[in-house]
């Protein structure tokens, strides 16, 4: 059994991503917010695996990266077993791209002991010297619970538990945020496990390579405090169904939110999206701004439109919440579907 041990919390950070380019500019904001909090004087190690990021996106990454206190490898792989995915069954939410992260053990220099891997749609807050500084064992990787899918036998969980010999309350993660244990990966061929598990079991799989993750490594991941990837569904946590892990989190919610290291905007609400209700939005947006992903006149441009749009959201959205308070919520939705009935109405008589 591969252990990673303490001594090489002191080596260079190892950070992987991957993206195609409809991810570029989130994994922008994903990749200078995680380098303006590491402290001065880091050396970190990024891979970058291209899924299809057009050249011009590609430049504007290496403006991105362009951060004075950091000392920064910087390594473009472009993986040749790509086409080793491409026969996966990928569900309609679920973007091709997180896939890359099997090929990691593969690209990696032999001699890293362990790597970061982030998703494309984060924020991060925290330092990741610290995440990276986690105790790992001898565990396949380091993860968070999935706020929306705690477990196996969750209604977004692993269908066919039961037939693997899983007991209904063992824990899944969530993906979007993994320290992994290389060797062990090397040594056990767990990419390879997983894919198979994708192939053999495609008929189950909702939830892509993360679902595989979880059903190749049951009870054999390490836990993350949940601020490493606060996950969008914490925000519905009302809506949760039952459970210990609802408990467990009952009191700490909070807490976990306003001391997020990284927040992970899973689902289909994004921070760019005008109609996105997070907290973390205009967080997002000023990363983006400070990241120099746009240059100066375009970047006047796009955020004048995107603020002119997203005002007079806002304020149609506290109106909402004021009728609310006032009781007034039925009015408030009666008065929403009159103005538009009146507009299609309108648009029908050709007014």
């Amino acid at each position: 059994m591969a252990v990673v041990t303490p001594e090489l919390d002191h080596s260079p950070l190892v950070v992987v991503c991957g993206a195609d380019d409809n991810y570029a500019r989130p994994l922008a904001v994903t990749l200078y917010s995680a380098l303006v909090n590491l402290e001065k004087g880091c050396t970190l190690y990024l891979y970058i695996i291209d899924g299809g990021i057009t050249e011009q996106s590609k430049q504007r990454l290496q403006r991105v990266l362009n951060v004075e206190h950091i000392d920064l490898h910087l390594k473009w792989i472009s993986p040749s077993n790509l086409t080793s995915l491409s026969h996966i069954k990928t569900p309609d939410w679920v973007s091709a791209a997180t896939y890359l992260r099997l090929l990691i053990p593969d690209i990696l220099p032999e001699h890293f002991q362990k790597a970061i891997y982030l998703d494309g749609d984060l924020l991060v807050e925290g330092n990741l010297k610290n995440l990276w500084n986690q105790e790992m064992g001898e565990y396949a990787l380091l993860a968070s619970t999935d706020f929306g899918i705690p477990y196996v036998s969750s209604n977004l969980g692993i269908l066919n538990y039961k037939e693997l010999g899983l007991a209904p309350h063992t824990p899944y993660f969530n993906a979007g945020v993994l320290v992994l244990n290389l060797p062990r990966w090397r040594e056990e061929k767990i990419s390879e496990k997983v894919i198979r598990y994708l192939s053999e079991h495609e008929e189950y799989v909702r939830m892509g390579d993360q679902e595989g993750l979880n059903a190749i490594l049951a009870n054999d991941w390490g836990k993350l405090h949940p601020t490493w990837n606060v996950i969008s569904h914490i925000l519905f946590y009302e809506n949760w169904e039952d459970s210990a892990f609802k408990e467990e989190i009952r009191h700490s919610k909070q807490e976990i939110i306003d001391n997020a290291d990284i927040f992970h905007f899973a689902g289909g609400s994004k921070p760019w999206q005008i109609e996105c209700e997070h907290p973390a939005q205009l967080q997002w947006i000023r990363y983006l701004q400070a990241s120099k992903w746009f240059q100066p006149t375009e970047s006047m441009v796009w955020f004048s439109k995107w603020f002119l749009q997203y005002y007079p959201r806002q304020f149609k959205v506290l109106m909402r919440k004021f009728m609310f308070i006032l009781g007034l919520g039925k009015s408030w939705e009666l008065l929403r579907v009159y103005v538009r009935e009146k507009s299609l109405m309108k648009m029908e008589s050709g007014d």
